[in-house]
């Protein structure tokens, strides 16, 4: 693939995609019993644990203020490590539909979403809107230099 291009983790939140560059994953798996934890805030769903390690889970869901989906096989979780609190954190979505190079040349940014500096841009394909994320810059805003451990 062409230095042009970049490696997406395409993921879905109530039929919206979305995308997260491939190197800032660590690991995808199937949704598990997460505990939670009392008094915590809002989008912090609980912990899992997860090769002896202790992962806390947070709802994207609820950061992007979108409706709670129930649970089911689809659903999944994405380890990310953070770099600004350097601990690994999952993100709870829908389904994870695929893994894709985009090219930059196709990636537009609309000036309105510039409020946000978690959002990279969007990709159009075909008849869908992939909405692309800076992940490390959502889980520094969402954790407000915050350990969740």
């Amino acid at each position: 693939m062409s230095q042009t291009s970049e490696q997406y983790v395409v993921f879905a939140i109530n039929g919206n995609d979305y995308g997260i560059p491939v190197l800032e994953v660590s690991e995808i798996i199937r949704m598990q019993t997460v505990n939670w934890i009392p008094n915590s805030r809002r989008e912090f769903l609980g912990m899992i644990q997860l090769r002896e390690k202790l992962i806390p889970i947070i709802s994207l869901h609820t950061i992007f203020s979108e409706a709670e989906k129930e649970l089911d096989s689809k659903t999944r979780i994405i380890i990310i490590h953070t770099e600004e609190a350097n601990q690994n954190i999952g993100i709870v979505v829908d389904e994870v539909n695929k893994v894709m190079f985009l090219p930059k040349e196709g990636i537009s940014f609309p000036p309105h979403m510039a409020q946000q500096a978690w959002l990279k841009g969007m990709f159009q394909q075909q008849d869908s809107l992939i909405v692309l994320l800076d992940i490390q810059a959502l889980l520094a805003d969402v954790n407000g230099g915050y350990s969740y451990i």
